[in-house]
């Protein structure tokens, strides 16, 4: 008595196999793969394929299923080295790949240190207007925050603001030519219009400040001449 082999699909076991060394033998991609390890992918794919069926399909599809997953881990083993075979060309790099993966040099350890030394080296030579401006602005991270905090009107404090930092790039610098303040300053959270108000203000007031008796506008000495 002949035993019948087991058919998945409409195919036996050796079949399958069979199909599966084809691919291997015959699949223009992978070339780079040993023919065991393309037989593996291309009996996984063939496996996974099968599985998706609802009827027993062409026996060239499943020929064609196992080529394409050994085609698949060609394209995977590529992306890991940033090549591509997109675009016909043959082999080329990936865009962005150097960017992505090329190693960053990181800053040398002894930056950070250096940095704390000299602030606090710095920091007792400070005049303690300077030093009263930087802890208000470091405590409240906002210009009109700490403006309030200290009791300044804003467009003073941000004026002791930059003078303090430029105070303190002299002694940074030890007697050579400070470097400018290129970075852009950022005033806070707080609203602009909020900040204008306050800047609009402080203009007014010091516009009144200046004015003599006498000088005021038109409409001023008339009401005062009635």
């Amino acid at each position: 008595m002949t035993q019948t082999e087991a058919t998945w699909m409409g195919y036996t076991f050796t079949e399958l196999h069979q199909i599966a060394g084809r691919s291997a033998v015959h699949c223009p991609w992978g070339a780079g793969y040993p023919v065991p390890d393309r037989f593996e992918f291309a009996w996984a794919g063939i496996v996974d394929y099968l599985a998706g069926c609802e009827n027993p399909p062409e026996r060239f599809e499943v020929y064609k299923a196992g080529m394409k997953a050994i085609g698949r881990a060609a394209d995977r083993e590529l992306r890991e080295h940033g090549l591509t075979t997109r675009g016909g060309d043959g082999l080329r790099p990936m865009a962005r790949f150097e960017i992505f993966w090329a190693p960053r040099a990181a800053p040398g350890a002894d930056t950070a240190v250096v940095d704390r030394l000299a602030v606090r080296q710095i920091w007792p030579m400070l005049r303690p207007l300077h030093q009263m401006v930087f802890l208000a602005l470091a405590a409240t991270g906002d210009y009109a925050q700490a403006a309030q905090a200290v009791g300044y009107p804003y467009s003073t404090f941000s004026s002791l603001v930059s003078q303090a930092r430029a105070a303190f790039l002299t002694l940074w610098h030890e007697g050579e030519t400070p470097s400018r303040i290129w970075a852009v300053d950022k005033h806070g959270t707080t609203d602009i219009t909020d900040r204008a108000r306050h800047v609009l203000a402080a203009r007014r007031r010091k516009t009144r400040s200046r004015r003599q008796p006498g000088t005021g506008t038109r409409q001023e000495r008339n009401s005062s001449q009635r």
